[in-house]
């Protein structure tokens, strides 16, 4: 791993891709100072912002950022346990997101905030996507993030300093002046290659989903770090609120993450090589049906949400298979999912933020293809400890003691496993119900307003309860249990494929009181659910998304495609009539 370096000791470090650093002055840089690599020029250091600039950005970091990084800006302020990953500790200066070579810290001038010159600047306003550090931009106004950030170079970062001319040095990627090459397919093919040969995939995976190495890599304080998934470009803490800019992955390549695993390929790889890396990481990122990046709401930094999921009919049985052209042509929704922290047990760590959900139905039954990125298969060994009914489960919840040992952070990875899980929940009553009233979101609101959960488990199990209140257990039930159906479960590079079947429901002959009824044309509302066993999810304890509704497109009868030729052929009947006896007529006066 590569450490950042420290007044109190020299690093030697090698990593797996020939990147040597030598070392034993504080911030030199990862190259040797007649061999900078392309791309790259050498810079001045910034001048020590004003006084007055230090002690105004002083009552700001007190008022916003201490209760994350702390008094002393350790990283250890009082929500920063219940965080991961932990808030940033600025004393060593270390610092992931910059244009800087690696090792060295970021660019941040209080006089000049702008973009590609400035990166605290850039970070603060717009936040670090996957983490807790949100963006500052509208809450604190230009001139308040340079402040506080005058007085965290200045104040907090201990073991180094911004203007120190003999120990620091500014190699600065000029990203500005580098023109992206074109994604073609010829580069994003090599860069695949390059992924391979520079052993990229060792961490983030076969498919590029994060499962490479999803145990045991840890930042440079001890603590537990996933690789990026590289399928969800929003996440990316370097993405600037610009989640489908290749220049972002290429800077990323360019200059390492400080404090992490992720190096430098500076030395190690060609301008035009890592052009070709970036346009391969950058083509993996979800994109709709025509290959056009995904709306970004502005608000989540997140794609746009579709709350209606559309199920489209199918005739004769639905396939089991995902690449059939009936599942091709069915809309993929992206459904956001959030820890579930209003009861306990509470996931503060939410492993699955989203789920990708297609839908299919026939005459007997609906088909929900679910699938979610998650970097462990996760299934427990041996028998669980309660009843597939029991939700008021007495496990360890995320709920840290105070000190970075009994942080969130630091208990990563050391949580007994349990299944994997998804559920689909619906409201039984949903017909009777006003809008815009529906039951409670976790599991229904009482016995008046009961949903119909169906469960899918990583054991192969697959069950249907009654849920009557987020305090009450699940009652497991039977009453369609022929057409509960598991058509597809399967779990590969860091990803779940789950196709469930259900019946459609008829009140003629299925209890209404249990079961929810489907019908065309309706919008009928639905909430996901899914459980991450290797963070200990059980019971309460998940991941859960906002209403959404599903939506059986009704079919199209097949009378509206013939009587367009129907009528058609009429036409033309009716024009060669017209015109044989206008032509008759004209013959008969001619006689």
């Amino acid at each position: 791993m590569m450490k950042s370096l420290s007044r109190k000791a020299a690093v030697v470090a090698a990593t797996a891709f020939g990147i040597i650093l030598v070392s034993g002055i504080t911030g030199v840089s990862l190259f040797a100072q007649d061999a900078i690599p392309e791309g790259f020029k050498k810079g001045d250091l910034a001048p020590e912002p004003p006084a007055e600039m230090i002690e105004a950005g002083k009552r700001v970091y007190f008022t916003k950022c201490v209760w994350c990084h702390g008094v002393d800006g350790a990283g250890d302020g009082p929500g920063a346990d219940r965080l991961w990953p932990r808030p940033r500790n600025f004393n060593q200066g270390t610092f992931k997101i910059r244009h800087t070579a690696s090792g060295e810290l970021p660019l941040f001038d209080a006089k000049k905030p702008i973009p590609g010159q400035n990166d605290l600047f850039e970070t603060v306003t717009n936040g670090l996507p996957g983490s807790a550090m949100p963006s500052w931009e509208g809450i604190l106004t230009e001139e308040q993030r340079l402040q506080v950030l005058s007085f965290v170079t200045t104040q907090l970062v201990k073991d180094r300093k911004f203007t120190d001319k003999q120990s620091e040095s500014q190699t600065i990627l000029q990203l500005a002046d580098l023109k992206p090459k074109s994604a073609t397919d010829e580069s994003k093919k090599r860069g695949s290659e390059l992924i391979v040969e520079k052993k990229c995939i060792e961490c983030h995976g076969v498919e590029g989903r994060g499962d490479g190495n999803a145990f045991n890599l840890k930042d440079d304080w001890g603590f537990s770090i996933q690789p990026a998934d590289w399928h969800k470009c929003w996440n990316f803490r370097g993405s600037r609120q610009d989640a489908y800019n290749v220049r972002n992955i290429f800077r990323t390549f360019s200059t390492g993450v400080n404090g992490t695993p992720m190096p430098s390929f500076a030395d190690s790889t060609s301008v035009d090589e890592r052009w070709d890396i970036a346009n391969f990481v950058n083509s993996l990122c979800e994109r709709d049906p025509e290959g056009n990046p995904l709306p970004i709401d502005p608000l989540t930094d997140k794609p746009k949400i579709n709350f209606v999921v559309q199920s489209n009919p199918v005739e004769g049985e639905i396939p089991a298979d995902m690449e059939n052209e009936a599942w091709q042509k069915a809309p993929k929704r992206y459904v956001a999912m959030g820890g579930q922290i209003t009861h306990k047990p509470r996931n503060f760590v939410n492993r699955i933020d989203d789920i990708w959900v297609r839908s299919l139905y026939n005459d007997k039954s609906v088909v929900y293809l679910l699938e979610w990125d998650d970097r462990t298969k996760s299934v427990a060994e041996g028998k669980l400890p309660w009843a597939p009914t029991q939700v008021n489960l007495d496990i360890k919840e995320q709920d840290p003691k105070t000190g970075e040992e009994g942080s969130i952070a630091a208990n990563q990875n050391k949580y007994t496993v349990y299944n994997d899980a998804i559920a689909i929940e619906t409201p039984v009553k949903w017909q009777e119900l006003p809008a815009p009233i529906k039951p409670r979101y976790l599991f229904g609101t009482n016995d008046q307003f009961p949903v119909d959960i169906v469960k899918w488990e990583a054991d192969g199990s697959i069950r249907a309860f009654k849920g009557t209140g987020w305090d009450k257990d699940f009652e497991e039930r039977d009453s369609y249990e022929e057409n509960l159906k598991v058509l597809k479960s399967e779990w590969k590079n860091g990803r779940w494929y789950v196709m469930i079947q259900r019946p459609l429901g008829n009140k003629k002959d299925q209890d209404y009181d249990e079961d929810t009824l489907f019908e065309m044309g309706k919008y009928i509302p639905t909430v996901f659910f899914a459980w991450d066993g290797h963070n200990g999810d059980a019971g309460r304890k998940m991941a859960v998304s906002a209403f959404f509704y599903t939506y059986l497109q009704p079919s199209i009868p097949r009378e509206v495609y013939i009587y367009p030729f129907v009528i058609a052929g009429g036409i033309v009947v009716l024009e060669a009539w017209v015109i044989t006896r206008r032509a008759n007529k004209k013959k008969g006066k001619a006689l």
